[in-house]
């Protein structure tokens, strides 16, 4: 019986790319609550920079210099 222990090291050495593939896949499946999060903040981000620049061009037109 192989020795489970070495197993995904062995893989790793032996299949680089197909456990880098593995290993991507698990992540995604395992973070994919955290996907919607990220995207949700990826919005506001967008908003927010937004909302910046009305405040830059606005102070732009005021003459003020504050960022």
């Amino acid at each position: 019986m192989a020795n489970t222990s070495d197993t995904p090291t062995e893989f790793a050495r032996l299949h680089p790319i197909l456990n880098e593939m593995t290993r991507t896949f698990t992540d995604l499946y395992l973070h994919r609550k955290d996907e919607e999060t990220r995207l949700k903040l990826l919005a506001l981000e967008e908003i927010l920079e937004a909302r910046l620049g009305d405040l830059r061009e606005a102070r732009a037109r005021a003459g003020d210099d504050v960022y």
